[in-house]
């Protein structure tokens, strides 16, 4: 039994628990204050909040508690970046060493989301990403808590790429250091998810608003393929996939996407889906202005690069 228990200790020291673990009690206090001020917002301005009494909304809870809640994120993702650290050192290049604070911040918000502007279209572009992403693409009613409704082999992509890729081994940031910024990036994708129409006035042109990111989530084919940014919507301007300014849309989700909101259709028909794509393999994308809409056979076509 004492055995047992050194073995408990020497992990706990190797993994950072206690660190970690001090991390999540304080992301957790900032979660639940942000949420509270932000549907307390919803209501003001008059938005359907009966959407957070439906199982849309229960599914997407499910979601945030298994990747914020600790388990995944201290557990296996941080925990298991300190315990291959040895390895991970090897090929790490600790690009914000001796530099200053504001400098490094930065490169991290900008050079960061750069990545992620090009990983999203990537996920939208190749038919087996869209696949798993189209998870993310099923909510109909969009929540504070929608940002988190990813496939756990999407999910597990991103964080590798953001978290290990990024943040430890090209920025060169501790793991104790990750959850302050996860604490940051979950509120600023978690607000962008709202039934806001903030559009943040002269700045919509550099942040993903609520209203901004809505069109990415838009049910209709005109509004496909488009406004991609993570954090800055500067890239989808620059690059020419910003939707131009108009109402806010009113329907979402992806038509030939219906997982019936079940927890194991949502896990299980991405797979479904690649294995059927699979075997048309020279099937032609569908095109950029009909992205998700369903094929003769039913099944939603990945989207055109």
């Amino acid at each position: 039994m004492q055995a047992w228990l050194e073995w408990l200790r020497e992990l706990a020291r190797v993994v950072e628990m206690v660190p970690l673990g001090r991390s999540i009690a304080q992301a957790v206090m900032v979660y639940a204050a942000f949420f509270l001020v932000v549907v307390l917002a919803e209501r003001r301005a008059g938005a359907d909040t009966a959407r957070y009494r439906s199982r849309h909304f229960a599914n997407d809870v499910v979601y945030t508690l298994f990747y914020k809640g600790g388990f995944y994120n201290v557990l296996l993702l941080a925990a298991a970046t300190n315990a291959l650290g040895p390895w991970l050192d090897v090929v790490r290049l600790d690009l914000l060493r001796g530099l200053p604070w504001y400098v490094g911040l930065a490169i991290f918000w900008i050079g960061g989301d750069f990545v992620m502007y090009w990983w999203h279209r990537f996920q939208h572009a190749n038919r087996y990403m869209w696949a798993l992403h189209s998870v993310h693409h099923s909510q109909v009613h969009l929540n504070l808590f929608t940002a988190s409704r990813r496939h756990p082999v999407e999910n597990l992509m991103l964080d590798v790429l953001i978290f290990v890729g990024l943040f430890h081994t090209v920025l060169g940031i501790p793991t104790r250091g990750w959850m302050p910024l996860a604490v940051a990036i979950t509120c600023v994708t978690a607000i962008q998810h709202a039934d806001l129409d903030w559009r943040f006035g002269p700045l919509y042109r550099l942040i993903v608003s609520p209203r901004f990111h809505a069109f990415h989530h838009s049910a209709d084919p005109a509004h496909a393929n488009a406004n991609y940014g993570f954090l800055l919507s500067t890239w989808d301007y620059l690059f020419g996939t910003a939707v131009p300014e108009q109402a806010r849309p009113r329907r979402y989700g992806v038509d030939g996407v219906d997982f019936h909101e079940s927890l194991v259709r949502q896990l299980a028909d991405p797979f479904r889906l690649m294995w059927r794509w699979s075997r048309r393999p020279t099937a032609p994308p569908a095109p950029a202005t009909a992205a998700g809409q369903a094929d003769a056979a039913g099944t939603p076509h990945a989207p055109g690069a």
